[in-house]
């Protein structure tokens, strides 16, 4: 659940979700093998105050390794880069790195 929030978190930065930034979360969540309510509850947590550092630092080392590329897939999901996604991005890599 927090990974998706995470990921949503980035794709509102901008202050707005997109069609294709839903059909990404929706991707992100597929791949993830959510079920309807797991789906409800993880959309219902993505927060833009919520602290994403405590976030990260919830997930397990290997949803950690696999953050990354989906938050830097989120950004491009729309094809464009928001400052507010730009800065989010920078914060999960700087959490994330090794």
């Amino acid at each position: 659940m927090r990974f998706v929030q995470i990921v949503g978190q980035v794709l509102i930065a901008d202050g707005i979700l997109g069609d294709a930034e839903r059909d990404h979360l929706d991707r992100v969540m597929d791949e993830l093998e959510l079920s309807a309510e797991e789906r409800q509850r993880a959309l219902r947590g993505i927060d833009m105050d919520s602290p994403v550092e405590e976030r990260v630092r919830a997930l397990s080392g290997e949803a950690r390794s696999k953050l990354l590329e989906a938050v830097e897939r989120a950004v491009a999901a729309d094809g464009q880069t928001s400052k507010g996604e730009a800065l989010l991005l920078e914060r999960i890599r700087d959490l994330v790195a090794p």
